[in-house]
């Protein structure tokens, strides 16, 4: 190969005649077979495509070259660019598309060197050799009016681009306005007015609160503060203290999907979601319908925000936090009362519903709430204090009666068993403060426990009478105990005022239609060594259905005068109608028995047992409601026609 020289000269790619080429200059037909390209002294081709007799083409440079450039602050290349856009957008608006102004230009001269892209679509005109510039599509000029309908004025910097495109520092500064928090009650058409909200908190606290006292409202807790403080729960008392039905009906569905939206789709967790559920729950007939029945969903919901919330146990790490080294729970605090009365309230709640629906299971008893219940009994703000202490240790005996019967195989517990509950049923009787020696809330409570346990021994398997002549005493002594509790219960309820029938829970009213079904058992009890007319003489049926009837009358007409006229009925002339259906029934039944009529001696059921779901008159512990959906049967109870 020959050398290069000391006159050699420069060929067209950078290299020097007998040298190598530069790494990245070398000819097309080298760099495609990876050979060194020597150019030739005086020559314009290299040796090899000499020797080959190939065109010795030179390779196009695709190497940036990276020459020492002066610092550019980012800061300025930003500034750099913007100037340049802004220059781009004047010359495409501008009149004929002409080029910038010389203001611009000197404007554009005192940036720091701007960028390859932006200096070729400056000059493009200039050079001989200018690449296209792709164009930003013409902007439309803003119409204000001022300059009149239909006739556009450019838009200067200020109006299209002082937003977007000038420095921080620069734009006018608005206060960036905090994000909408969601509202606090439900949205709902009808807002109850200063004057109805005052009332209905003063109902809550006359008669609702005396049945079941789950929150503390003192004397300065006014319905303005109450509603800052608790918000929900002042929405849910407006709704079941609301005197007019179709108001009342509207807040519901409110509530309802009130309680969707922030519990199931934005999983809220609260102390306030937790007082307006037992609020619904409590007062469930007041937002009632046949068609969805929803006290089984409300009771699960209250039981899922007592576990969120830790209100019934002291929340403990999961053992995944040991191996990830986090806590996932916050340290343990002690609780406040509000949340104590919240957790053993919504354990008396679903305990009674259980109880009644027999389709769901209370909230599990811990030995945390056993703390609270003991909280609550040594430290006591009010006398609802108390009374909730009661109830639910009431209430405890008939969740071990319960799980008893659960566990057992002929779903009667042993009688030695039930002898102890009834045993520590005495007990709490005897052990009440002083100023619930008299009050007809527990003692009614005392006297439907009272029933649950001695029904509980009539539905122990009897003795054949084929095998035997000897009565079974031990259970004709249990129907005669049922007896004496009905009788107690219904004695405190006729001592109550009918205009404190506002607020008396559903559980209360799912209590006394257990009492008049088991009342109507005893008293068609077909045996022979029961005698029934001594049941008649002792606590008559139909009387009770009378004095029902005629509280039932005074409040309807007592709310109809106070609401005005409705298109819904209020729930208590629907159990007036009830009633009357139900009595209609049983005294075809009872004049039959009596030997008036041959319906129940030819076997056909009276429509009493139709509406109460029939069985045999014989098995006196058939439960409540035994209906396929015992929750629907009990909303159509409360929600159905029952005129005649």
């Amino acid at each position: 190969m020959e050398t290069a020289s000391s006159s050699s000269t420069t060929t067209t790619n950078g290299s020097i005649n007998g040298m190598p080429a530069p790494y990245g200059r070398a000819c097309t037909n080298c760099a495609r077979a990876k050979c060194r390209c020597i150019y030739r002294t005086g020559g314009t081709d290299c040796e090899r495509c000499h020797r080959l007799r190939k065109e010795c083409i030179p390779s196009v440079s695709v190497r940036k070259r990276n020459g020492k450039r002066t610092h550019v602050s980012r800061a300025a290349q930003l500034e750099a660019k913007l100037e340049d856009l802004v220059s781009l957008l004047r010359h495409q608006a501008g009149p004929g598309g002409k080029a910038p102004s010389p203001g611009d230009a000197s404007v554009a001269s005192s940036t720091p060197a701007p960028s390859a892209h932006s200096a070729a679509s400056v000059a493009g005109d200039n050079s001989p050799h200018a690449v296209p510039v792709a164009v930003l599509p013409p902007q439309i000029p803003d119409c204000h009016p001022a300059h009149g309908k239909g006739r556009p004025t450019p838009v200067c910097r200020g109006t299209l681009l002082g937003s977007v495109f000038e420095p921080q520092d620069m734009r006018p500064r608005t206060p960036t306005p905090p994000p909408a928090e969601p509202p606090a009650i439900p949205f709902c058409t009808y807002q109850p007015s200063s004057f109805e909200a005052v009332d209905g908190l003063l109902t809550f606290r006359k008669y609702m609160l005396i049945f079941l006292p789950f929150v503390y409202l003192p004397t300065n807790m006014t319905e303005e503060r109450l509603r800052k403080t608790y918000p929900f729960l002042w929405f849910s008392i407006m709704t079941v203290t609301s005197k007019n039905v179709d108001r009342r009906l509207v807040m519901s569905e409110s509530v309802k999907k009130f309680i969707a939206q922030r519990m199931v789709m934005e999983h809220e967790k609260s102390l306030d979601l937790l007082f307006g559920l037992l609020v619904v729950m409590g007062w469930t007939h007041y937002h009632i319908k046949r068609e969805k029945p929803i006290l089984s969903l409300l009771a699960s919901l209250a039981k899922s925000l007592v576990f969120d919330l830790g209100l019934n146990k002291v929340p403990s790490e999961p053992y995944i936090s040991a191996c990830l080294k986090t806590a996932f729970h916050p340290p343990p605090r002690e609780k406040t009362m509000e949340e104590r009365r919240a957790v053993l309230a919504c354990f008396l709640l679903t305990s009674q519903i259980s109880h009644s629906l027999k389709r769901l299971d209370a909230l599990t008893w811990t030995s945390h709430m056993e703390e609270s219940l003991q909280f609550l009994t040594q430290r006591r703000e009010w006398e609802g204090d108390d009374l909730l202490v009661a109830q639910v240790k009431i209430q405890l005996i008939v969740e071990q009666l319960n799980r008893a019967a659960s566990q057992s195989l002929d779903n009667a517990p042993p009688s030695y068993y039930l002898s102890a509950l009834h045993t520590q049923l005495t007990n709490i009787k005897t052990q009440l403060p002083s100023h619930l020696q008299q009050n007809d809330t527990i003692l009614s409570h005392i006297s439907y426990t009272e029933l649950a346990i001695h029904e509980a021994a009539v539905a122990k398997p009897g003795i054949p009478t084929t095998t035997t002549t000897v009565p079974d005493l031990q259970r004709y002594a249990a129907m005669e105990a049922c007896l004496n509790a009905i009788k107690d219960w219904f004695d405190r309820h006729f001592s109550i005022p009918s205009y404190v029938y506002i607020g008396m829970t559903f559980s209360y009213w799912c209590h006394m239609a257990h009492c008049l079904l088991s009342l109507y058992r005893l008293s068609v009890l077909d045996d022979p060594s029961w005698d029934r007319r001594a049941v008649r003489n002792k606590l008559d049926l139909l009387r009770i259905c009378d004095q029902l009837k005629l509280g039932f009358e005074e409040v309807s007409a007592k709310r109809r005068l106070d609401s005005g006229p409705t298109i819904e009925e209020d729930g208590f002339t629907k159990f007036n109608m009830m009633l009357r259906t139900m009595k209609s029934g049983w005294s075809a039944e009872l004049a039959a028995i009596d030997g008036v009529g041959l319906s129940q001696q030819q076997g056909h059921p009276s429509s009493a047992e139709q509406y109460l779901g029939g069985g045999n008159a014989n098995e006196l512990n058939l439960p409540l409601f035994h209906a396929e959906d015992p929750e629907a049967w009990m909303a159509g109870l409360f929600d159905m026609n029952w005129d005649p």
